[in-house]
């Protein structure tokens, strides 16, 4: 459980220079049967804190899609006019 805990950890802190694939190599160990009751509460806390996870890398996606969206606004060299970008107004 304490791995678990250590990768919600990370998992939190992720920014561009984290290894995507070092953190999608974990696997769940077999047959260890149901979760023992003591554990149940730490148990909550990782889930919560996956479901955190999840949430702001939903955001992220969500604002790239904006930032893509707005780059796309801009108009390519190959229309064959000048381009001015006004980044005061």
């Amino acid at each position: 459980m304490s791995a678990l805990e250590d990768d919600a950890r990370v998992a939190a802190r992720v920014d561009e220079t984290t290894d995507a694939a070092a953190q999608a190599a974990w696997t769940p160990p077999a047959h260890l049967g149901a979760m023992p009751e003591r554990l149940r509460e730490r148990a909550e806390q990782l889930l919560a804190a996956q479901d955190e996870s999840i949430r702001a890398l939903e955001e992220m996606h969500r604002e790239a899609g904006r930032h893509l969206a707005a780059v796309r606004t801009v108009p390519s060299e190959s229309a064959g006019r000048s381009v001015y970008l006004d980044v005061t107004g």
